[in-house]
């Protein structure tokens, strides 16, 4: 579980390196095979769709039904709803919302829809589990 996070958080690194806010996601199947990678772009690419889950999504090699995407940070409310629609069957994520918030000091749009929220406002059956604490996941943030 934790190598998919810790991948998460250097996608997240290299988002924010190229000069994209720093969010990244892994996508496995159910035997825990990778099918894609994402990254945040919407800086580099002018794409406010560009959030690192919803790239993953777009890179994965076929369906990602029944994965588990494993998140940098906590999918924000277009994300979670992109995961219910793409029919995975569990978010898995390192950093809050509520913890990473304060770190991107800027003044853009915020939700108080948490991603378990969003997916119980589903009929989706997704587990969703975090935080759970992984090395450098705020460390991200503040770089």
């Amino acid at each position: 579980m934790t190598a998919f996070l810790l991948r998460a958080v250097e996608l997240a690194r290299q988002a924010r390196d190229r000069g994209d806010r720093p969010f990244g996601a892994v996508i496995t199947d159910v035997a825990g095979n990778v099918l894609a990678e994402g990254r945040n772009g919407v800086t580099t690419s002018g794409d406010i769709r560009a959030h690192a889950e919803l790239d993953a999504v777009a890179n994965a090699r076929g369906p990602v039904t029944g994965g588990t995407v494993w998140a940098s940070g906590e999918p924000c409310p277009m994300c979670a709803a992109g995961m219910v629609w793409a029919g995975v069957s569990r978010i898995v994520f390192a950093a809050a919302t509520r913890d990473f918030t304060p770190l991107l000091g800027d003044d853009g749009p915020r939700f108080t829809l948490t991603c378990a929220e969003v997916i119980a406002a589903s009929n989706a059956p997704i587990v969703v589990e975090g935080p759970v604490p992984v090395t450098g996941a705020l460390d991200v943030f503040r770089a």
